[in-house]
């Protein structure tokens, strides 16, 4: 996720938890935790500043999916899909 600052910044983070109107966020390349708090429907860091959380698709689709195990092959199944079978 990024985190947008009003001022223009963004950092890179990881949501840790969001418990009612506190998120709580590890932010790259720092070793302590950032907290952020809804306040009337603005997200608001630990220095009073506003900011806005983004979540970009290039990041999402980075993330690998795990591969797909194929079917057991079960008595009565067979390998071969049913529209072969038609004629």
């Amino acid at each position: 996720m990024q985190i947008r600052y009003a001022g223009g910044r963004v950092l890179d983070g990881m949501m840790l938890t969001l418990t009612g109107s506190v998120a709580r966020v590890a932010l790259k390349d720092e070793d302590d935790v950032a907290e952020f708090r809804l306040v009337h429907d603005q997200w608001i860091s630990e220095d009073c500043e506003t900011v806005a959380f983004a979540y970009p698709l290039a990041t999402l689709r980075s993330i690998e999916a795990p591969a797909a195990k194929p079917a057991p092959l079960l008595p009565g199944n067979s390998a071969v899909p049913p529209a072969q079978y038609v004629n």
